[in-house]
């Protein structure tokens, strides 16, 4: 019993990781990306494994990480006052 549930909790990050974190942040910190750095950054590849554009996936995610959570702060923020 104790391997189904380690092993739900596990796909539930999964699922968390890649839905949450790498496409909705993605889609969010990417144009901030673009916007900060006058269009060179994150840089367009082609097909195949590049440990850049994990890089740059991964700090695309985070810039859209970061500005849900000051969004979402500044929400809860105006909403109490």
């Amino acid at each position: 019993m104790e391997e189904i549930v380690s092993g739900f909790f596990r796909a539930i990050g999964y699922i968390l990781a890649e839905v949450f974190f790498y496409t909705i942040c993605y889609w969010v910190g990417w144009p901030i990306c673009k916007i900060f750095t006058l269009g060179t950054y994150p840089k367009s590849f082609d097909t195949g494994f590049s440990a850049e554009r994990n890089y740059g996936r991964g700090m695309c995610s985070s810039v859209g990480l970061l500005t849900l959570v000051f969004v979402f702060y500044y929400v809860v923020l105006s909403i109490n006052k």
